[in-house]
C-alpha cells in the first residue's frame, strides 16, 4: 500500500504539472486581458486626425524598448520571428482547455471544503509530505528534483498536496469502513507495513569480465566511479549520470538477486564486482543505506482506513464533475 501511494502521488504531481506549467501564459490570452485592447492608430484629442497621417511613406521603425512583452520576438528560424503571442496562442490552442479545468475544480474543492468544514492540518500535510519524500537524499533534493524534472516550485508542489488532500476528504467522507474490516486488511498484508531497507547504487556495466575487472583496478588506484561509468558503462540509461541508479528496495523483484545480496552487505562508499547481471557485469558502489521504519497503531489503522475508502469512492475526476455541475461552474467562452 505505501508503494502504491507514492507512486499515486508521484503520478499526479506530474499530471498537475504539465498544466500548471501553462498557467501563466493562458490566463494572459484570456478576453478582456490588457494585452489584447484595441491597437488601432491613435488620433489627436478632438481632431479626428490619425498621429501617423502623413507619414504612411515612411518606412515603419519599431523602438525595442517600446514593444509590449507581447510583442517580443522569442525566436527566429532564418528571417521568420516568433513572437510571445504566436507562443502563448500554440499553448492556449493545446493546454487551454486543461488548465482552464485545473482552475474551475480549485476553486469549487475550495467551496466544497469550506462549506462541509474541511481542513488540512500542519500535521496532516507533513505526514503526506514525508511519504512523497521516501526515496529522496533529503527534503531539499526532493524539492530540487520537483524543480529540475517538473518545472515546480517548494510552494506549488504543497499547494498541489493540499488541495489533493483536500479534495480526498471530500471523496471519502460518506465512505463507511468498519474497524474490523480495516484491522483483517492489516492482518491479511503484513508485508505492506514491514520496515524496509533501500541501497542507494551506482553501477558501470560492461560487456566482460576482463573490462569489469579493469574497471575494478582503476578503482582501487582512486579513479572516480562516476567518471569511468561515463566513459566505460555501457548502460546508456545510467551512463551519464555517473551510473546512478537511485534508491532501489533491498528486495526489488526487479534488479538482480545477486547483485541486491552483495550491496546489502556493503558499507558505504564500499564497491564490488564483478558481478553478471542481465546484459554484462557490474561493478557497483554503494553510495547510502535508507531504513523506513513501518507505521503502527493509530496512524497505521488511518492509513489503511484512507486507502480502502478511496478504493471503493468514485473516481477523483467523477467527484471533480460533480463539484463543477454543484456550483453552477460553467465555461463562458
Amino acid at each position: 500500500m505505501k508503494k502504491y501511494e507514492v507512486l499515486k502521488a508521484v503520478v499526479i504531481l506530474q499530471a498537475v504539472c504539465m498544466v500548471v506549467l501553462t498557467v501563466v501564459v493562458v490566463i494572459k490570452v484570456f478576453p478582456g486581458n490588457d494585452r489584447f485592447q484595441d491597437r488601432r492608430p491613435q488620433t489627436n484629442a478632438g481632431s479626428g486626425e490619425d498621429l501617423d497621417q502623413g507619414k504612411t511613406d515612411q518606412p515603419l521603425i519599431v523602438d525595442p524598448s517600446k514593444q509590449t512583452d507581447h510583442e517580443r520576438v522569442i525566436a527566429k528560424i532564418g528571417q521568420e520571428s516568433i513572437t510571445l503571442a504566436d507562443l502563448e496562442k500554440e499553448l492556449y490552442k493545446q493546454h487551454g482547455a486543461a488548465v482552464l479545468r485545473t482552475i474551475m475544480v480549485h476553486k469549487v474543492v475550495e467551496l466544497e471544503a469550506e462549506a462541509s468544514e474541511l481542513s488540512i492540518s500542519a500535521e496532516e500535510q507533513d505526514r503526506e509530505l514525508a511519504k512523497l519524500i521516501e526515496g529522496y537524499e533529503s527534503e531539499d533534493h526532493f524539492y530540487e528534483v520537483m524543480q529540475n524534472q517538473l518545472g515546480m516550485t517548494k510552494e506549488q508542489v504543497l499547494e498541489d498536496l493540499r488541495y489533493r488532500l483536500l479534495l480526498e476528504k471530500i471523496v471519502i467522507r460518506s465512505i463507511s469502513i468498519s474497524d474490523d474490516e480495516v484491522s483483517r486488511y492489516i492482518a491479511d498484508h503484513p508485508e505492506e507495513f514491514e520496515d524496509r531497507v533501500q541501497l542507494h547504487l551506482q553501477w558501470i556495466l560492461t560487456d566482460t569480465v576482463k573490462e569489469a575487472n579493469s574497471v575494478l583496478q582503476l578503482l582501487t588506484e582512486g579513479e572516480d566511479f562516476a567518471l569511468l561509468a561515463k566513459t566505460y558503462s555501457i548502460d546508456s540509461f545510467t551512463a551519464d549520470a555517473g551510473g546512478d541508479l537511485g534508491l532501489i528496495d533491498e528486495d526489488d523483484p526487479f534488479y538482480n538477486r545477486e547483485m541486491l545480496n552483495t550491496a546489502s552487505r556493503l558499507q558505504i562508499a564500499e564497491m564490488a564486482g564483478p558481478i553478471q547481471v542481465d546484459g554484462g557485469y557490474a561493478v557497483i558502489q554503494l553510495i547510502e543505506r535508507q531504513i523506513t521504519t513501518s507505521m503502527t497503531g493509530r496512524r497505521l489503522h488511518e492509513a489503511v482506513h484512507k486507502q480502502m475508502a478511496l478504493e471503493r469512492a468514485d473516481s477523483l475526476t467523477e467527484i471533480e464533475d460533480e463539484l463543477l455541475v454543484k456550483y453552477d461552474a460553467i465555461k463562458t467562452e
